[in-house]
């Protein structure tokens, strides 16, 4: 446990079926306020804000406004929060220490409560644009190298790997692993500067969030890029789906409706040591029954 509080962070997908059950959802929601810290995803919000039919975006943040009756907090999306990650660790690497980086997206917070922000259909449109936009350049960025790849496996007769597990072992065996270099991209986007993959490595060492995303990546480039498309391990969670890694330090439980996603998290949490239990949507909401 983070703390004398269990936290609880919720996937889109599970605040999409707190909302849709409606009255059926109001034990579940009295169950969360009476016993855990609710740490709303932002990234979460942005998907939520994007829901181009009105009503069903309003019904989705009154049910985030229920949960602000209990204690809630709320977490800054992806990019901005490696940036005060990477910064914070750039300007006094010695000092470094992930949980006191001030990342909690007041913003985010007082949006759930204003009405104009979800009455907005133009940045609703807007909103799900981008988020159709992020997927396919996603996919695109890890997709693009796999014929290159396939063809360097053929010039030296070897098969791809057929699992995830054994495509990171390749990977650190490397004399350049790819790991440091993807972890090097990010780093560099955030400081501003030309930092060594030794400086990244130190950084990845001791910021979980970041090392939980870098990974998230990498399942990413091995799902898309790598695999053999009819024997690998599959990976497919899409760009969204595999940003909320960084979420999963933060909480004790990350809740998700999709399948897909709580499989792709958990192997992420596996490989990157981090003790958050991803779970499903229904699965907590009876453990949560279970205990009332």
């Amino acid at each position: 446990m983070i703390g004398s509080i269990p936290i609880v962070t919720f996937d889109t997908s599970a605040h999409n079926r707190l909302a849709r059950k409606g009255s059926d959802s109001e034990p579940v929601l009295e169950a969360i306020k009476s016993g855990w810290c609710f740490r709303f995803a932002a990234l979460s919000l942005e998907e939520l804000a994007s829901t181009p039919d009105p009503k069903l975006r309003k019904d989705f943040f009154v049910s985030c406004a229920e949960l602000q009756k209990g204690l809630t907090d709320c977490l800054y999306p992806q990019n901005e929060l490696i940036r005060l990650l990477v910064v914070a660790h750039f300007q006094n690497p010695s000092a470094f220490s992930w949980t006191t980086v001030n990342v909690r997206g007041w913003e985010y917070e007082q949006a759930i409560r204003d009405r104009r922000f979800v009455n907005d259909q133009q940045l609703a449109t807007e909103q799900w644009q981008e988020m159709r936009k992020r997927k396919t350049d996603y996919k695109e960025m890890f997709s693009k190298p796999r014929v290159p790849i396939s063809e360097i496996f053929k010039k030296y007769n070897e098969a791809p790997p057929t699992t995830l597990q054994e495509a990171v072992t390749r990977v650190y065996g490397s004399d350049k692993p790819l790991v440091w270099s993807m972890g090097k991209w990010l780093y560099d986007r955030g400081s501003g500067a030309d930092v060594s993959e030794a400086f990244v490595q130190q950084f990845m060492d001791v910021c979980p969030p970041f090392r939980a995303l870098v990974y998230a990546m990498i399942m990413s480039w091995y799902n898309f890029g790598v695999r053999d498309p009819h024997t690998g391990e599959r990976f497919s969670a899409g760009a969204n789906d595999q940003y909320m890694s960084i979420y999963l330090p933060y909480c004790d439980k990350f809740v998700t409706a999709d399948e897909e996603q709580q499989r792709c998290l958990r192997e992420v949490a596996r490989l990157t040591r981090v003790e958050t239990e991803v779970v499903s949507y229904d699965n907590f909401c009876a453990s949560l029954l279970a205990a009332v």
